[in-house]
């Protein structure tokens, strides 16, 4: 009897031992489950604010320069930029971020435009493209620390969004700001055609990849068919308004918004990867 008692009390003790480890051990994976949704949903929230800030750097851009060019249709569309870009900057302070160095050189960066006074059209370029090239740098970094370790099938179009669609975007930002530029003063030199032709180069063979890519992975939800035809409409427009001729006649606002719905469909895929991503927070 003493054999079989000490045998039960020995089974209670190893199965208590037991339940103890694995309540451990689901506290600690619950614990783990928490840490990684904090920061996916931390990661989500700053992609959405640079997206914005994305969009109306790139927009800012292409006004300045149209205003710098003599144009002043665009001034109430700039002034409208410009408080919106106000309101983003201001969330940057409530969020919780690890690139704290990277967020704020942004911010330094977009002051120094801001406040800036009197400028040329190359120098306003120059500036705007190393702002938004250090956003999409940050977005690449953001983007590259979410972790999709149980979503990579249903998500692995992703990495197609950060790179080559947001990529396309800013080739695309650059034409419309050059583009515009041309169109304000009615006439291009042999070197901004030479850079107009790289731009329309670039947009091509990098929404091409960027289709192709998303296509395989029949991410239909972005609305791959409209994105196409706007971008090629703005290839198309690019050839026969400012690539061909010395004086081209499009009116720059003409110019600008056709530029711009090639745009903004290239940053509505990245909305709808966006959405995707808090469709993972709220099933994690």
């Amino acid at each position: 009897m003493i054999e079989i008692a000490n045998t039960v009390d020995g089974y209670r003790l190893s199965l208590a031992v037991l339940i103890s480890i694995s309540l451990i051990f689901y506290i600690l994976y619950r614990r783990m489950r928490r840490q990684q949704q904090a920061q996916l949903y931390t990661g989500i929230e700053q992609l959405k604010l640079l997206r914005l800030l994305l969009a109306d750097f790139q927009r800012h851009r292409g006004l300045s320069t149209a205003l710098l060019s003599g144009d002043t249709s665009l001034e109430a569309d700039l002034r409208n930029t410009q408080q919106r870009l106000e309101t983003s900057i201001q969330q940057v302070v409530t969020l919780n971020t690890s690139h704290d160095t990277q967020w704020q050189n942004l911010i330094s960066q977009w002051q120094h435009i801001r406040q800036s006074r009197s400028t040329t059209v190359a120098i306003n370029l120059s500036n705007h493209h190393q702002l938004i090239l250090h956003t999409t740098y940050l977005i690449e970094d953001i983007a590259d620390e979410l972790d999709l370790r149980d979503n990579t099938l249903k998500l692995d179009y992703l990495h197609c969004i950060w790179q080559e669609v947001v990529q396309t975007a800013e080739w695309a930002g650059q034409a419309r700001a050059l583009g515009t530029s041309i169109a304000a003063e009615k006439c291009s030199s042999a070197a901004q055609r030479v850079r107009l032709r790289f731009l329309h180069s670039r947009i091509k063979q990098l929404s091409l990849k960027a289709f192709t890519v998303l296509e395989e992975h029949q991410a239909d939800h972005l609305n791959l068919q409209q994105s196409r035809q706007t971008v090629n409409a703005l290839l198309l427009c690019l050839e026969e308004e400012l690539l061909n001729c010395e004086h081209p006649q499009i009116e720059a606002k003409r110019y600008f918004e056709q530029a711009t719905m090639a745009i903004n469909d290239l940053l509505g895929m990245i909305d709808a990867a966006l959405k995707d991503l808090q469709q993972v927070t709220k099933r994690t």
